[in-house]
């Protein structure tokens, strides 16, 4: 019984030896694989500063782009600029020009159209310009350039392209001065163009002129152009005077009270014609 119980105990003690070593290889094989190797270990933090390194230089050269874009478009901006005042610059210079150009023409279509005008004239005239400019809005009088050496002389006719401008009243060797339709002491015998009316226009002071000695029950509306009628010589016959701007008949008046707008433009005279007498030493 001694030995077979030794044996029994041998054995189980070999069994139990065993299995504690089976196990032992089997969670040793088990901890290598979740423990990396040593090599890997080492190896990986030089693998992640690589990587690192690499997309450092990515970054960086993306951000030297940026900066480059960038610079460059600024550059390009302020070029911008530059030529954007350039432009503005040239274009003021041609709108100048433009404009030197439009009144250049203007005035060749005003030239042309007085000398059409002295062609057709059965009256010798002399050339001249306001001096000093235009009248003032509304005013009575203004001087030209032209006087008794050129032929001129007090009571001769003053006009332009568009219609009577006014009278001589005082003439020296080289200037005159001229009595515009506005003014209140000026007066000249008109005819309407349409109803063959008769009437006198007389300046007010101011920027219109009005018709008068017209019976009431005569033949004037708006819009009737009032022409010169010839009387006394000193005008040319069938020249525009004025357009009749308003009408008003009042019950027991005798004579009409009209509105005339004067042809001419007081603002914009430019070049004019002085009517010389018969035997007159200019044309």
């Amino acid at each position: 019984m001694g030995e077979r119980a030794l044996r029994l105990t041998l054995f189980l003690s070999l069994l139990f030896l065993s299995l504690v070593l089976l196990m032992a290889d089997i969670k040793g094989d088990t901890i290598r694989e979740k423990v990396p190797p040593i090599a890997w270990v080492t190896g990986k933090p030089s693998l992640l500063l690589g990587e690192a390194t690499r997309k450092g230089w990515l970054e960086l050269n993306h951000l030297l782009e940026s900066i480059k874009v960038r610079l460059s478009s600024g550059e390009a901006i302020e070029k911008n600029l530059k030529l954007q005042a350039q432009l503005r610059q040239r274009i003021r210079t041609l709108e100048r020009q433009l404009f030197t150009y439009q009144e250049a023409y203007l005035e060749n279509k005003r030239l042309k159209a007085l000398l059409h005008l002295k062609n057709l004239l059965k009256y010798r005239t002399v050339g001249a310009y306001p001096v000093g400019g235009v009248p003032l809005l509304w005013g009575r009088d203004m001087v030209i350039n032209a006087g008794r050496d050129q032929g001129v002389r007090k009571g001769l006719a003053v006009l332009n392209s568009s219609g009577i401008v006014g009278v001589v009243i005082e003439a020296s060797r080289e200037k005159s001065t001229v009595m515009l339709i506005t003014d209140p002491a000026f007066s000249i015998h008109v005819v309407d163009k349409r109803s063959r009316v008769i009437g006198v226009v007389k300046g007010t002071g101011g920027p219109f002129c009005n018709l008068q000695y017209v019976m009431a029950d005569r033949d004037i509306i708006p819009g009737d152009l009032l022409v010169t009628s010839g009387m006394g010589g000193v005008y040319p016959k069938g020249y525009p005077v004025g357009t009749v701007a308003k009408v008003k008949r009042e019950p027991g008046e005798l004579f009409m009270k009209a509105t005339v707008r004067p042809s001419v433009d007081f603002s914009r005279l430019g070049y004019l014609l002085v009517v010389l007498p018969e035997g007159g030493t200019k044309r």
